[in-house]
């Protein structure tokens, strides 16, 4: 097999289990995802078993990873023409991967993946694995990712209709989310009619896990999507929910109480609580300011936002255990005409928590939105007071905080040459909440 010279096939090691949760960011390059380590801790971190993320992200956004793009190719007897970095996906901890639109030697375009995920088996069939300037790396074709099996179903509109109601051809097929060896969402319709499928990982037990918190919730009678079909490979189809987008009706002057916002996590069955518990995102501070050190401008402050954020988390009271959803922003919330809550979207991260950390992501996404307008300021200075009837306000700008920390590290953009304005912004708001 050819390869170039700064990169040798990997000695294939054990294939190990893969981890992790997705969750969609402000169309950032980075992801933004919460962790998914099922401690009891909040602050169990240990950065001396991150890889050297910094130095790995600047390699495979460099000239040097053509080499390995071409390599990957000359498996199939394919050369390369040219290639580009189009996203970065980065979990503090684990790894980074890196997406490239490339065009090969006789005109086509592909999309391939390089990841030096620690969680990303070694061992699957139709991907490279290779040691390099970035350590040992997996390399595979879009939409072969090794730990998402159905993912080329999702994405192919004959295979797909095997797992869709209906009867005639599925069109307007859209890849609308992707987090590489996470999980992806695909909008589809058929017959006039729009799903959502989600393609999750079934090898470590997370698709069956998923699909049984729809219908936990479901059963509770909270407005979760219906689950319609549900397979071993991770495919999941989920029925589309008529709303608006909260976001949408903010914009638009709609303000529901904080109350009325949070009624559909508020009615989650006291089952909820036998479910993992999952750190939530403020207690990984250390590692989202880890992300930031690729900005050296942004270094010293993110790691300031961070300390401020642990120390924090030690001095305040989160309040009692409570079922929690564990990614809850204006995106997961859809509302009727009249402005209720109809719909809630994501239930993968629901679990035993506390409130206040649903709230501090709450409040952090609607901080993140831009443009900010004046109705959205007034909004979460309005939610920020009435917060306090459910949680220590303390605790809340602690929570805030954390959550903008790593949503400044999903604010990074792809190009590694490019403005950090807003990252640079959401530290700026981080540290006037720990002020």
């Amino acid at each position: 097999m050819p390869v170039a010279s700064s990169w040798e096939p990997a000695p294939d090691p054990p294939s190990t289990g893969s981890g992790g949760r997705w969750a969609d960011g402000h169309g950032s390059a980075w992801s933004d995802e919460p962790p998914d380590e099922r401690n009891d801790g909040q602050h169990d971190e240990r950065p001396d078993d991150r890889p050297d993320e910094a130095e790995a992200l600047a390699v495979l956004t460099h000239a040097a990873a053509g080499d390995l793009l071409a390599a990957a190719l000359a498996t199939s007897g394919t050369g390369i023409a040219s290639w580009r970095v189009d996203a970065v996906h980065h979990r503090p901890g684990d790894g980074v991967t890196v997406g490239y639109v490339v065009q090969t030697a006789d005109g086509r375009h592909e999309y391939l993946l390089a990841t030096t995920s620690r969680t990303c088996p070694r061992d699957v069939p139709g991907t490279l694995v290779a040691r390099g300037p970035a350590g040992v790396v997996v390399v595979w074709r879009h939409p072969q990712d090794p730990v998402l099996p159905a993912l080329g179903r999702a994405c192919d509109p004959h295979r797909l209709a095997d797992a869709l109601p209906g009867a005639g051809p599925v069109t307007a097929l859209e890849l609308v989310g992707y987090r590489p060896l996470r999980r992806a969402v695909v909008r589809a319709e058929r017959d006039g009619v729009p799903w959502f499928v989600k393609v999750l990982r079934p090898g470590d037990g997370n698709a069956a896990d998923v699909v049984g918190r729809h219908r936990l919730l479901a059963d509770a009678g909270v407005p979760v999507p219906r689950v319609a079909h549900a397979s071993d490979d991770g495919l999941m189809v989920l029925e589309a929910i008529d709303g608006v987008p909260l976001l949408d009706a903010l914009v638009a002057g709609c303000t529901p109480a904080l109350a009325d916002v949070l009624a559909p996590v508020l009615a989650f069955p006291p089952t909820v609580l036998d479910l993992p518990t999952r750190r939530p995102w403020s207690s990984r501070a250390r590692a989202y300011a880890g992300a930031l050190e690729v900005r050296p401008a942004l270094e010293g402050r993110a790691h300031a936002v961070a300390a401020g954020v642990r120390s924090g988390l030690r001095r305040t009271d989160a309040g009692p255990t409570v079922p929690t959803h564990g990614d809850l922003h204006e995106a997961q919330l859809l509302v009727d005409d009249a402005g209720r809550v109809c719909g809630l979207l994501d239930v993968d991260t629901v679990g035993p928590g506390h409130l206040v950390d649903d709230l501090g992501c709450l409040l952090a996404h609607l901080h993140a939105v831009r443009p900010m307008t004046p109705a959205l300021a007034a909004t979460a200075l309005r939610w920020t007071g009435e917060a306090a009837a459910f949680v220590d306000p303390d605790a809340l700008r602690v929570r805030v905080a954390g959550v903008l920390l790593s949503l400044a590290a999903g604010a990074l953009p792809a190009d590694p040459e490019a403005p950090v304005d807003d990252s640079e912004r959401l530290i700026t708001i981080a540290e006037a909440c720990l002020a």
